[in-house]
């Protein structure tokens, strides 16, 4: 492709998520008439909204269908999904019970809390999952992948995520270390299954183990994971720096796997 086409492919990904993000903000104004403690579910339902406005605004100008932006469903769609949402449970899973046995963190059952009010209130990280899953890793993802390659694809939609995540008020170091490494991840899983149904389980399942120790504000979790009363401040850096290599490890097995799939479709 030419380099005029490159840009105007990395416009047209840009003003994608751009305008997902104006109808979000939006539609953002109708939160305040749901119920506080149903937060989660109305960000998600109008992150929904806002992305689905976008998909039919381009739908309309490029004169496409949703097959092209590989968001129709089909029968494996749901087979897809649960496979990413186990594989997200076994990633976010190992990851944390390797920084459990490593450190000095320890897991305590939240005896208030019933897993089924937990379930409940967790699924509503299934529509937070499938807006970003549409905004970066649909037309986005198509668009850059064909004019740039999937390497350089790669590297912009990791750094167009994290800087999503810096918009939601999320530190720089937290939005390249989390979002931005797992933006790779997702990625992976879009090219491979050839659409977002995957991609969407394994954000789910990330956002799911992430909600059950606690690390999603608005859901009481079903464990806490938290230090002793007697940690040293040693002890909490050494793990902190551990958890910054767990994700360091994840950014090499990613860039591992994206070379194997670009020497593959080469091949």
């Amino acid at each position: 492709m030419t380099k005029q086409n490159q840009i105007f492919a990395l416009l047209k990904s840009i003003a994608f998520i751009a305008s997902y993000l104006i109808f979000g903000a939006i539609l953002a104004q109708l939160k305040p008439f749901f119920p506080p403690q149903y937060e989660r579910y109305a960000q998600g339902l109008v992150g929904t909204a806002g992305v689905m406005l976008t998909v039919g605004l381009f739908l309309k100008l490029e004169k496409k269908s949703l097959r092209d932006y590989g968001l129709n469903w089909e029968k494996s769609t749901f087979s897809k999904f649960s496979i990413g949402l186990l594989l997200g449970i076994v990633l976010a899973g190992g990851m944390l019970f390797s920084q459990i046995s490593f450190s000095d963190l320890e897991l305590v059952l939240n005896d208030e809390v019933s897993l089924f009010p937990f379930l409940l209130w967790s699924l509503a990280f299934v529509p937070l999952a499938f807006m970003e899953e549409v905004a970066f890793r649909s037309y986005p993802l198509l668009k850059l992948n064909q004019a740039f390659g999937f390497r350089i694809t790669q590297i912009i939609l990791a750094i167009l995520f994290a800087v999503y995540h810096m918009l939601m008020m999320w530190t720089p170091e937290a939005s390249l270390l989390g979002p931005g490494i797992w933006a790779l991840a997702y990625a992976l899983a879009a090219v491979r299954s050839g659409g977002i149904a995957l991609p969407t389980g394994l954000h789910f399942g990330l956002n799911f183990v992430q909600s059950v120790i606690g690390g999603q504000k608005g859901i009481d979790p079903i464990w806490t994971l938290d230090y002793p009363a007697n940690v040293s401040e040693s002890a909490i850096e050494a793990n902190n720096q551990f958890g910054i290599g767990l994700h360091i490890l994840l950014l090499i097995c990613c860039i591992i796997a994206t070379e194997v799939y670009v020497r593959k479709q080469k091949a």
